[in-house]
């Protein structure tokens, strides 16, 4: 109020909209904070690892499986990862816990065919992607990602520990191997607070 030569009401009208945006976060009986930054996913030319993007800004985090199975895949799946009908794929949902708090939900269908052995390494300890490039006998070379924002819905809103009617970004990914055979398909379901940037080549 002093520095600005502006009225108390003024000013509590600014820390309304600031804890409104996200900005600040307001504690009863404790005061009004400053937020910490959110998770930043940088979204370059090469497929997006969330495990080491978190990594990259010094976040400590846990992978819990929820589910890890090889199975025959939905017909969506089949065509996206060039796999004949009635061909298993490794199917894994896992939830990624930052500082405690459950931050993304990710569900991955990997073909076996492109990575025999696949379903056999410890995902709560070891990236998709160094299994993929492991079990393939490839590297990883690009991915096609589309962006989709969605309600959480029941399902999301328990694993994601926020309310049904949430709206928060949802990412698609299909990865490629060096010889462009596609090999994981992939869904991402981020909690709010987080934010993808990156650039895209014309």
């Amino acid at each position: 109020m002093d520095k600005f030569d502006i009225a108390r009401g003024t000013a509590r009208h600014a820390i309304k909209i600031l804890a409104e945006e996200g900005l600040l976060k307001q504690a009863h009986g404790r005061g009004t904070f400053v937020s910490e930054p959110d998770i930043t996913h940088n979204v370059g030319s090469f497929p997006l690892s969330l495990a080491q993007s978190l990594t990259e800004q010094g976040k400590s985090f846990k992978t819990h499986v929820v589910r890890a199975k090889v199975e025959v895949p939905p017909p969506a799946m089949q065509i996206a990862l060039d796999i004949k009908p009635g061909y298993g794929a490794f199917y894994i949902e896992r939830v990624r816990i930052v500082d405690g708090e459950p931050m993304l939900c990710q569900e991955n269908w990997i073909s076996t065919v492109e990575c025999p052995g696949i379903a056999s390494h410890d995902f709560e300890h070891e990236t998709m992607f160094d299994a993929i490039e492991h079990c393939s006998g490839r590297k990883i070379k690009k991915s096609n990602m589309t962006y989709s924002a969605r309600s959480a819905g029941p399902k999301y809103a328990s694993i994601l520990d926020c309310d049904e009617t949430t709206a928060i970004l949802v990412l698609e990914q299909v990865v490629m191997l060096s010889d462009n055979r596609p090999v994981s398909w992939g869904r991402t379901w981020l909690k709010p607070g987080q934010t993808v940037t990156g650039t895209t080549a014309v």
